[in-house]
């Protein structure tokens, strides 16, 4: 029986390298995307959630995205919106995820 993980690890290599591709031509193309307005957060929660893995712990948590620019990706935690977090692209712990949030920059291209 041939092994197929190793073409399957490729095919996720092909996958991550398109999609982080992709997320640097969405941002050539607009510079900024607000995702969710910093200013509605006193009144509402955003419904979009993605994970994030802390650098230095390991630990995953749960995040609303806010605004992508160059500068990187503002979150917010999702179990309290007062803690803010600027983050690079890779800081999102799933391909899935970084695919997510392409897709809400496709949402918001002006």
């Amino acid at each position: 029986m041939k092994k197929l993980s190793a073409s399957f690890h490729n095919d996720l290599d092909v996958l991550e390298s398109q999609v982080a591709n992709y997320f640097s031509e969405l941002l050539q193309n607009q510079k900024e995307f607000v995702i969710f307005a910093v200013e509605d957060l006193e009144h509402e929660t955003p419904s979009d959630y993605l994970e994030m893995r802390n650098d230095i712990t390991g630990n995953v948590f749960d995040v609303h995205p806010l605004k992508v620019t160059t500068e990187g990706i503002l979150v917010v935690e999702a179990d309290d919106t007062s803690k803010k977090h600027l983050i690079a692209f890779r800081g999102l712990s799933s391909v899935q995820d970084r695919i997510t949030l392409c897709e809400l920059m496709e949402d918001n291209l002006d």
